[in-house]
């Protein structure tokens, strides 16, 4: 049967062509600059685009091993080696775990396995291309974009090389595949029915949730999970109506397990990861945000019910006098949405702060001071609330009246 001519792609100037052969098989044409400056015509058959572009490269990597054999240093060995080498002293312990997450997606991918100084400009946009093509959201995508050009920065200064990363180029937000994901936050309505229930009673007169009252205080505050779980009763001045932000609950990989000896860590209970308090914020800067009369209500009113409440103890704080973890909070979070009917059922705890977000939009308090109370950069909170920015101009133009001159 013969072969879609519109399925074969263009391939970019100086990367050959691809054409119909016969009626099973399509042949690729590139002419490969050798180091001497000569340039030699290969020709490559394969049944579809793909399989000529891997046999090209195949062709490729052969003649550059001819003409100067280098170390078989694979790039999942060398990226796993610039990472705990060179960039984990540099990182706070959540980026390192967010780079390496990072560096795991890359080393799956079809060029984790080939030889890090052979690996070409078109073989890298092929795997960005195809990270779009399987709708991974802009963000990831850029993530391992940055992480190789990082990479080759590095090693290509090293090594004397060229860097394959000038050539490669990152989808813009426009032409990304993945849907935006959409905001979730509380209307009022919702606000109403979910301090209702945070307050409720067991008939013995206990309260129904033990952190319910400071979960329903972060709808008036907005703090990110880690920050509301490192929060201790000294960093809260209720004379000022202020609380100041300084440190957040991370969770990293725990050096003590060992992931060859499963049953043995389960034994020991020693878990795979572990919970700690990083002095620092998200973006490193410390910030204090107001405390409203409805925040100071509910945080009181948890405080007044709260086992611990010394000054170095966590506002949240377990049994055993540590703070919680985020997994912990969430499930009494989709408790409260549950029983309290609320027509927003998230998941997760960023439902709070984007519902602090929306009120202070919708009250038209200015974008910068936005982001000073949430500690996001304007870039973060103009991307991220677009919708609620949108509202604010179509009420300004709302205002105006439009006189018409005659």
């Amino acid at each position: 049967m013969a072969y879609d001519i519109n399925k074969i792609p263009k391939l970019p100037y100086g990367e050959g062509s691809i054409s119909i052969f016969n009626d099973e098989l399509l042949v690729y044409k590139k002419s490969i600059k050798k180091s001497n400056g000569e340039k030699i015509r290969k020709t490559v058959y394969g049944k579809t685009p793909k399989e000529c572009m891997q046999k090209m490269r195949d062709v490729e990597n052969e003649l550059r091993e001819k003409e100067s054999p280098r170390s078989k240093e694979l790039l999942c060995e060398e990226l796993t080696k610039w990472i705990n080498t060179i960039k984990k002293p540099t990182l706070k312990a959540q980026s390192y775990k967010r780079l390496l997450s990072t560096v795991n997606r890359i080393n799956n991918s079809m060029i984790g396995h080939y030889c890090y100084q052979s690996i070409s400009s078109s073989e890298i946009q092929e795997v960005i291309n195809e990270l779009n093509d399987n709708y991974m959201s802009h963000s990831s995508i850029k993530k391992v974009y940055d992480c190789l050009n990082s990479f080759y920065r590095y090693v290509c200064t090293r090594d004397k090389i060229d860097n394959p990363m000038l050539l490669v180029v990152m989808p813009t937000a426009n032409n990304i595949n993945a849907e935006t994901k959409t905001i979730e936050f509380f209307e009022q309505e919702d606000i109403d029915k979910f301090i209702k229930e945070c307050g409720m009673l067991y008939k013995s007169g206990t309260p129904k949730y033990k952190y319910g009252y400071a979960l329903a205080a972060n709808i008036y505050l907005g703090m990110r999970a880690g920050e509301l779980l490192a929060l201790q009763w000294k960093d809260i001045d209720f004379e000022k109506r202020t609380i100041y932000i300084s440190k957040t609950l991370i969770e990293e990989l725990n050096p003590e397990y060992d992931a060859n000896n499963k049953e043995l860590m389960e034994q020991k209970g020693i878990k795979k990861t572990k919970f700690t308090i990083q002095h620092s914020t998200k973006k490193s800067k410390n910030r204090y945000i107001p405390i409203n009369s409805k925040a100071k209500d509910l945080l009181l009113k948890h405080k007044k019910i709260s086992k611990y409440t010394n000054e170095n103890d966590y506002v949240i704080s377990t049994d055993n006098r540590k703070p919680n973890t985020i997994s912990g909070i969430s499930k009494i979070l989709i408790s409260i949405e549950k029983n309290s009917g609320t027509k927003v059922q998230s998941p997760g705890t960023h439902v709070l702060r984007h519902t602090c977000a929306s009120l202070y939009f919708r009250a038209n308090v200015p974008v910068e001071t936005i982001c000073q109370i949430l500690g996001n950069t304007r870039e973060v909170c103009e991307k991220t609330y677009i919708h609620f920015i949108e509202e604010q101009l179509k009420e300004a133009a709302s205002k105006i009246d439009i006189i018409e001159i005659y």
